[in-house]
């Protein structure tokens, strides 16, 4: 918890008992001090967890990808040696440096190991790593710790990337949370999820700014095989305030509430039950899933904010990405996207990398954009020109097609839902077995009615 300086609580009651002398302004007084002392514990910092926000701001903010800090995964101010590594962005260098990591490790576990075997260091190195454990271990401390040993790469031009990206859809994100009765500033948290690229995918299938999960998303925003609103900037910026604020509703807290954006709110309820306060939960809570990444996760997001809120501070005199001139509007029937192309003055490049959300089969002419979608244009397409011009290519049903190539984010469920058939016919249709096992690039029959 954040304490007040001695100094100003001294002031506090200095200025207290002149109001209650003179019998004015108490109650205004106390009701300021208590919105200021709320106000800064909307994301409190714990001691417990300063060092692994010092960590990040470093690993954010200092560190390149051209370096790599080996480090004790439970104490990250614990760090043993800052190694190179090949900045490239190619295949080569990430096996070059998979194993340059790997090496390093067993270096300090090596290190590590011999000293629980009562080893006295001798060398310099080797003296630098002792005194990284203060007050004379116990042999167990370092065998515990040769077990706990992580290279964490520098995420220096990552994170700029992420902040420059960030100046074109921030401030309408921070009204977004505001509109839900939320702290404005959750609006970085894309900034450590996905660094505001909204083409972001991970190797788990998350996708979009905010990287929800397909199983996430589709409680709040429409997953299917003709549109994947994760990658919505806008639409999933509201599919995250409903999950944070039910998050924190369910958990009272923030830190809490935004550790279970990453482990998930049954993961951090049933730790809550058993730990009740976020430092317990810190320091003792462990679980199959509850690792590195969830422990971290509101230390890593306390960081972000802090770096991206002050980037000049870290990153001198960059320039932000300014709001887009953009039209949305909010189609009236199906429309296939050739069809705009050609009757709008934009091309559909420049249609498909405006609308993310609007999945493969739009754009190459298999199925057409929903009723209902909001579409985002370049700012010279007026909503009146858009009346106009689509109003007789609306199509009054999807187009049907006998196949269907399957992409990321599939399933059998959501393409039969899409195309309105049984997901029965279609496994039978395909062959596909019980489990109803699909792969990428996979092509399909459609049950056509």
């Amino acid at each position: 918890m954040t304490r007040i300086p001695r100094h100003l609580v001294c002031s506090y009651v200095f200025t207290f008992i002149i109001f209650s002398v003179f019998n004015i302004g108490s109650n205004c007084l106390a009701e300021s001090s208590t919105s200021q002392f709320k106000e800064a514990e909307v994301f409190p910092v714990d001691d417990l967890i300063k060092p692994n926000v010092t960590f990040w701001t470093n690993v954010f903010s200092k560190y390149t990808r051209a370096q790599g800090l080996v480090h004790d995964m439970d104490d990250l101010s614990r760090i043993y040696e800052e190694i190179k590594l090949d900045p490239s962005k190619t295949e080569d260098a990430a096996l070059a440096n998979k194993e340059t990591q790997k090496e390093a490790i067993k270096k300090y576990k090596r290190i590590l190991l011999a000293f629980s075997k009562g080893k006295v260091p001798e060398t310099s190195q080797e003296k630098k790593i002792a005194a990284l454990f203060p007050d004379k271990p116990k042999p167990e401390i370092f065998k515990l710790a040769a077990e706990r040993l992580r290279v964490q790469t520098g995420l220096k031009e990552h994170f700029m990337e992420g902040v420059i990206r960030s100046g074109a859809l921030i401030d309408e994100f921070k009204m977004i949370f505001k509109s839900y009765g939320l702290p404005e500033d959750l609006a970085y948290l894309p900034c450590l999820e996905s660094a505001y690229d909204i083409q972001a995918y991970s190797k788990f299938g998350a996708a979009g700014l905010w990287q929800f999960t397909h199983y996430t998303g589709k409680l709040f925003m429409d997953i299917n095989s003709v549109v994947d609103q994760r990658r919505d900037p806008i639409v999933s910026t509201h599919g995250a305030a409903q999950l944070l604020k039910k998050n924190h509703e369910t958990l009272k807290n923030w830190p809490l509430a935004i550790t279970a954006y990453n482990h998930g709110l049954c993961g951090m309820s049933r730790a809550q039950a058993k730990h009740k306060t976020y430092a317990a939960i810190y320091t003792n809570y462990r679980s199959r899933s509850f690792k590195f990444a969830s422990r971290n996760f509101y230390p890593e997001f306390i960081a972000a904010r802090n770096v991206a809120k002050n980037y000049t501070d870290y990153y001198g005199d960059i320039t932000l990405e300014k709001p887009g001139q953009q039209t949305r509007y909010k189609v009236k029937g199906f429309v296939a996207a050739t069809d705009l192309a050609g009757k709008l003055p934009v091309d559909l490049e420049t249609l498909q990398a405006m609308n993310p959300a609007l999945r493969k089969p739009v754009f190459d002419g298999t199925k057409y954009i929903p009723p209902g979608h909001t579409l985002y244009l370049p700012k010279h397409i007026s909503s009146n020109l858009l009346d106009k011009t689509l109003e007789p290519l609306y199509c009054t049903a999807q187009n049907p097609s006998p196949f269907h190539r399957v992409i990321k984010g599939d399933t059998a469920g959501n393409i039969a839902q899409a195309y309105k058939v049984p997901v029965t016919d279609l496994i039978a249709v395909n062959g596909l077995g019980k489990k109803a096992v699909i792969h990428v690039g996979q092509t399909l029959k459609i049950p056509l009615k």
